[in-house]
């Protein structure tokens, strides 16, 4: 969170107009065809050329898989309504369950398109592509951000970037959702939120809050079991009043690693709120999404540490990366006196019978 204080009261901050490049739009008659391979996945009409006269927009891609919500070489076809021609553009991006929406960001009474994905990664982030038409030809708009090229407030980029009707008078701005973690990856303090509108050539940072994430948890005493992930966590006695347990259960346990369907965070118990450091993290997926998620060339989420043929749930431990505190302090002594190594962690961790 150290880039918290870029933020400056009171003075608007913007951000970089357009990626300066216009894309290529092609005019075709409006009876074409989906492009080869591709199916439709949304239809949106809306006067988005600026002719007060209905346009209608499809949005395609690519399924390799019919049962997956993977989709892949996202295109964009505007039929104008006045012509009857098609511009195409070519979004290239993919990813899961792809939206289309249609908002006036520009206040020029004509409507921008807004391509949205999951990118299915373990930081639960979002591709976003906005692009207005002028002339006949789409221009794609570059995204909020307070430095060039960055996403967002600190620049990590967005989980999520959605258009709202602040002033219910079909002006939209976009809110925006950035996660702020501490050590590691895993290791969320809370969300910063901030809206921003566009003016004229520029999106302009209109406020930003942070949303901790502070609930009132558990203490560690003698032992942990978990009903919805069917194991056990049998600690050292030193954990006993030391350690905190946040459980999150659920399809979407958490929006950092919406794939995993029970997490349990084991959390040094400071006094100070800004000290309480995880020491170890269990995180449980089915064993297909595991599969999806392990890639080799992306950072690792953590390491697996047991399967469960019965519930076909892989279990995967994540710890700290680096020290946490100065070993040499106190605060130092205290945590490492709970952290644990990884064979640690595997001994500790039994699976039980639900």
């Amino acid at each position: 969170m150290k880039h918290w204080n870029k933020i400056v009261t009171g003075t608007v901050l913007t951000s970089v107009l357009f990626t300066g490049q216009a894309l290529a739009a092609t005019n075709t008659s409006s009876s074409s065809l989906a492009p080869k391979g591709m199916q439709l996945l949304s239809q949106k009409t809306a006067d988005v050329t600026g002719d007060n006269k209905a346009d209608t927009v499809y949005l395609y891609g690519k399924k390799a898989d019919k049962n997956s919500p993977y989709v892949s070489d996202l295109t964009i076809k505007v039929t104008d309504g006045s012509t009857k021609k098609t511009i195409t553009i070519d979004v290239k991006d993919g990813g899961y369950e792809p939206k289309l929406s249609l908002q006036d960001f520009t206040y020029d009474k004509a409507k921008e398109i807004m391509v949205t994905a999951d990118t299915g990664g373990s930081g639960g982030y979002q591709t976003n592509r906005i692009y207005t038409i002028k002339g006949q030809k789409a221009q794609q708009l570059s995204l909020p951000g307070l430095d060039k090229d960055k996403e967002g407030v600190v620049g990590g980029g967005f989980i999520q970037l959605k258009p709202i009707d602040l002033n219910k008078n079909g002006i939209y701005v976009l809110e925006g959702t950035e996660r702020l973690t501490g050590d590691y990856n895993a290791d969320v303090r809370g969300y910063l939120k901030s809206k921003w509108k566009w003016n004229k050539t520029k999106w302009e940072l209109m406020s930003a809050h942070f949303e901790p994430t502070v609930r009132q948890l558990d203490v560690y005493n003698g032992s942990f079991k978990s009903s919805d992930s069917a194991y056990a966590f049998l600690a050292p006695k030193s954990w006993n009043g030391n350690i905190l347990v946040d459980e999150l259960t659920g399809t979407k346990a958490a929006e950092y690693v919406p794939e995993a369907k029970h997490i349990t965070r084991f959390i040094f118990n400071s006094k100070n709120i800004e000290d309480q450091a995880t020491v170890v993290e269990i995180l449980a997926f089915d064993k297909n999404d595991w599969k999806k998620l392990n890639n080799p060339a992306e950072p690792p989420i953590g390491t697996e540490i047991a399967q469960n043929p019965a519930t076909n749930m892989v279990y995967v431990a994540a710890l700290p990366q680096d020290s946490v505190f100065d070993p040499a302090t106190d605060l130092g002594k205290k945590f490492q006196s709970v952290a644990l190594s990884l064979k640690e962690v595997k001994q500790a961790f039994v699976l039980v019978k639900r």
